[in-house]
């Protein structure tokens, strides 16, 4: 029974990993669009929802640039963190492939942060990895959802659809020639859909790694408690 004890204890670590990283990812994440957001509309009010999340990081033109980028490259550097974590605890195929997938996405992130559009080349390429290693997220867990054992259930379910509808979109949108979108012809007097559905992906994210954690820790307090009343029952 100790030795399950100290099992469970590292577990139970491995699981404050996950939660405490990609907690903290996602805050830092959105604090630094926040704040680069907000300085943009001090510039030019509302139409900044009508421009591409990404452009907050060009350096040429966004007052806060530095600040989405640094952002983004702690966001990523978390999401790796969580991700090791969520593949040491071994908990099933679902959490093994996720925190590959997840990892993919991370370092999607940490680039991307790294080489913003001033970097035009690799940025389309890193933007592109992080789209579709998103896609495969949401996917996985929609499909995992039929299983027995799923935690995508609830509010992370319902953000795995949404957001897989979001990231198809902006697939079906993207111009694989290039690996770009196709530039919104009006966007000062009409809806910018890429712009658009590109700021309903990035809040759906964030909110789907809030989800994903706090379920994690649920997880991980029931098990801990389950584990400790045996033990104080006396079962070996």
């Amino acid at each position: 029974m100790e030795d399950k004890i100290k099992y469970q204890s590292m577990q139970y670590d491995l699981h404050r990993l996950v939660v405490m990283a990609i907690f903290f990812g996602a805050l830092i994440a959105a604090m630094g669009v926040l704040i680069s957001l907000w300085a943009e509309y001090q510039n030019i009010g509302s139409a900044v929802f009508n421009r591409r999340s990404d452009l907050l990081g060009d350096y040429n033109n966004a007052k806060l640039a530095f600040v989405f980028n640094i952002a983004l490259m702690t966001t990523g550097i978390c999401i790796m963190l969580a991700m090791l974590g969520l593949y040491l605890l071994k908990q099933g195929f679902f959490s093994h492939y996720l925190s590959l997938i997840g990892g993919w996405v991370g370092m999607s992130v940490l680039l991307m942060g790294m080489f913003p559009v001033n970097y035009l080349d690799m940025h389309r390429l890193v933007s592109t990895s992080y789209l579709l290693g998103t896609v495969l997220m949401y996917f996985l867990c929609i499909t995992d959802r039929f299983s027995q054992n799923s935690i995508c259930k609830g509010p992370i379910f319902l953000l795995s659809i949404l957001g897989f509808i979001t990231a198809s979109a902006l697939v079906v949108q993207l111009d694989w020639s290039t690996l770009d979108f196709v530039p919104c012809e009006h966007p000062e007097t009409s809806p910018c859909w890429v712009a658009i559905t590109m700021w309903i992906q990035t809040n759906v994210v964030m909110l789907w790694c809030l989800s994903f954690a706090w379920t994690i820790r649920k997880i991980a307090i029931k098990n801990y408690r389950e584990l400790s009343q045996r033990y104080l029952a006396g079962e070996q």
